[in-house]
């Protein structure tokens, strides 16, 4: 005959196993009560500058609401290929590390504790107050490259500046004044350029030129020293030259007929 176990063993065995139930229906509620919030919050008021100082802006919207309740707004910053996330438990919030006359633009959404993300209302695009008043150091050796005849090819030595350089400008001199005739952007930063080749101009026709440096404030540099160039003919014949002082120009032109 077998012999029944005793209640104290029955009674430790119980004790063993419930712990387990109490985690496992534990987890099963939790689960559960996550995935019945899918509602995302309200989107958050429009971004509005609260106040600046020199290298730190303060930001406010109105607040998002919630069918459980928001846990936390995230802010991106972007400055040219740069961007930057920023969370906050509140409607506000002070963004630092930036830069005068630097422009910036900001958006925000809400998330709740689910994981439920709002939609954002327009970006702010926001220009921090002059605080550069010093202009780019000027381009230096100013070279002709290549001549065409309705191009020009420059380079030049890289200007610097004290925050961050925005783009060179070509200019063309006359008797009455002068004329921006290229730009070489350089924001992003990523891949700045000291060369460019300017087009749309007229055959035959002598050109002063010179370079300055613009930083992203607005202030000009000095200009570099200045070029003289004279671009090539426009082709009038089937194969025709022209001197200029020791060099000598080719045009061809194909004038068969198609076929």
């Amino acid at each position: 005959m077998r012999s029944r176990p005793s209640r104290p063993a029955r009674f430790r065995a119980r004790t063993l196993i419930l712990p387990l139930l109490v985690v496992t229906l534990a987890g099963t509620a939790g689960t559960a009560y996550a995935a019945e919030d899918t509602e995302p919050p309200s989107a958050p008021g429009p971004i509005t500058v609260v106040g600046t100082t020199a290298n730190s802006v303060q930001l406010g919207w109105a607040a998002s609401t919630d069918n459980v309740g928001v846990a936390e707004y995230h802010v991106s910053q972007i400055f040219t290929d740069i961007a930057m996330l920023h969370r906050t438990a509140t409607n506000s919030i002070v963004v630092t590390g930036m830069l005068p006359s630097r422009t910036y633009t900001f958006g925000v959404w809400a998330l709740d504790a689910a994981g439920n993300r709002s939609t954002a209302p327009p970006s702010l695009r926001f220009t921090m107050p002059p605080g550069d008043g010093q202009p780019p150091t000027a381009p230096k050796s100013l070279t002709v490259e290549a001549v065409g005849e309705t191009t020009v090819g420059l380079s030049w030595g890289p200007s610097t500046d004290n925050v961050l350089l925005a783009q060179y400008e070509v200019l063309s001199f006359t008797l009455t004044g002068n004329t921006v005739v290229g730009r070489v952007y350089l924001l992003p930063p990523a891949y700045p350029s000291t060369s460019i080749t300017v087009s749309g101009l007229a055959p035959r026709t002598t050109y002063w030129l010179a370079v300055r440096a613009v930083d992203e404030a607005g202030n000009p540099s000095a200009l570099s020293n200045m070029v003289t160039v004279t671009t090539g003919p426009a082709p009038t014949c089937a194969a025709c030259y022209y001197h200029r002082g020791p060099e000598t120009w080719i045009a061809v032109r194909n004038t068969a007929p198609a076929g």
